[in-house]
């Protein structure tokens, strides 16, 4: 946090004479300014925390109080949605403003934290003001954490995530919000190796049953939920009868399995020394080019075969998206102009929307998903491509590569397959 972070506001403002016309910036509320001279607070700090806390609860100036801290917290929020959208953002084509929407909706103005605490929690405007409201200090975390903490529980932001086709839980939460049966059904589609379905099951309904009292051992310990990592020891207990790391690993493929069939996207990630787990890999646009290099197979017919699927799989999936735009004139604007190459900034500049909505409204990123899911379920039928079946990783490059060859064009000045298809095929409006 900046040493001014009880006094400076992070929000979307308007952005005078940009094309976007909304930006995160700064706003700097006088009553803030006063509050925090009043109560000698400035550089963040759990003790000034601690004191504007008590001052929301009394009598008199717990409205500057309380805006000193929604100020404090809009800033640990703003540093998660540009974490999310450095991480995401271009791989499933996410708007930062859109993002920015969910926290940072404050405008600065005083507020009395009384008559907000008897809402519900969840409908507490601004986003500021509900992570103030809800804060709970026994929990132990701070108020930086906890706002992080909340903005990941968001449920419209996780709508909206989970639209683009990005499932933000870890992958030992996943597994104990999975049912047995989602188990049996992602690992017999998509699971491979020595590990078998039922094999599966079982070590998940072995993991279920000690989760429970290691998560609550955790909370005890760190009094965070959150972080929580199966340890050897845990793993051993739920598998005795092979090594700790062979276990983890095969909970962390399964949690793969399920995302794949939650998120309804095929992904890839990977993980490199001093690197997160689940880093991104860039896509490869020329892909396409190498799945059709399958042995005893002619390349050339191979390239006929999948052009010919993802047609099929446009002509299947692509109608019902663009009708809509046939009624309402500004969705017409946005596909016209998106099927004539305009990227987001221009297409907003056209139809006279924000950025954020040109993202919300089209979605292509994930059309082309579906496009490419449908494409790949076709081909995996055909004999030049059922190899590629038989893994989860050559699924994901499967999928990938179509879903590029969707989005990117072949070569420089060319108009991508996607953009192509809706220039020529958009109902008139």
């Amino acid at each position: 946090m900046t040493s001014s972070s009880y006094r400076e506001l992070r929000a979307l403002i308007s952005a005078r004479g940009s094309s976007q016309g909304i930006t995160i910036g700064s706003l700097h509320p006088p009553q803030a300014a006063a509050a925090a001279e009043d109560y000698g607070v400035d550089a963040p700090s759990a003790a000034g925390d601690r004191l504007l806390l008590a001052a929301c609860d009394a009598p008199e100036d717990r409205e500057g109080a309380f805006l000193c801290l929604r100020c404090h917290v809009s800033h640990p929020l703003e540093q998660k949605i540009c974490g999310l959208y450095g991480q995401f953002g271009d791989y499933y084509g996410l708007d930062e403003i859109e993002l920015a929407s969910f926290a940072l909706d404050d405008d600065g103005r005083p507020l009395d934290p009384a008559r907000l605490r008897g809402q519900p929690t969840a409908a507490i405007t601004p986003f500021t003001a509900q992570v103030i409201c809800s804060y709970d200090p026994s929990r132990g975390a701070g108020l930086p954490h906890w706002a992080r903490t909340r903005l990941q529980a968001h449920n419209d932001l996780k709508v909206y995530l989970k639209e683009h086709g990005l499932l933000l839980i870890s992958d030992w939460a996943l597994l104990a919000d999975t049912s047995s049966r989602r188990i049996r059904g992602a690992w017999e589609v998509f699971g491979g190796g020595s590990l078998t379905a039922d094999r599966a099951v079982r070590l998940h309904g072995a993991y279920l049953a000690a989760y429970p009292a290691a998560k609550a051992e955790h909370r005890r310990r760190s009094r965070r939920s959150s972080g929580w990592q199966p340890d050897a020891a845990f793993l051993h207990a739920i598998a005795p009868e092979q090594p700790a790391a062979t276990t983890s690993e095969q909970l962390e493929a399964m949690a793969r399995t399920v995302r794949l069939v939650l998120t309804q996207q095929w992904q890839r990630s990977r993980q490199a020394d001093g690197e997160q787990a689940d880093a991104l890999e860039v896509p490869d646009p020329r892909t396409l080019q190498d799945l059709s290099e399958q042995p005893e197979h002619s390349p050339a017919d191979q390239l006929t075969l999948i052009h010919a699927a993802l047609e099929r799989a446009l002509e299947a999936v692509m109608p019902a998206v663009l009708a809509p735009a046939a009624s309402d004139p500004q969705l017409h604007c946005l596909w016209q102009g998106y099927g004539e190459g305009l990227t987001n900034t221009p297409l907003a500049e056209r139809c006279g929307c924000s950025r954020g909505t040109v993202s919300k409204k089209l979605r292509p990123e994930q059309h082309a998903s579906t496009i490419a899911r449908q494409a790949a379920g076709e081909l995996l039928r055909q004999p030049a491509f059922s190899a590629l079946g038989g893994s989860v990783e050559d699924l994901e490059r499967m999928v990938e590569a179509l879903r590029n060859h969707l989005l990117i064009p072949e070569r420089e000045g060319d108009i991508a397959p996607l953009r192509r298809w809706v220039h020529q095929h958009l109902p008139v409006s």
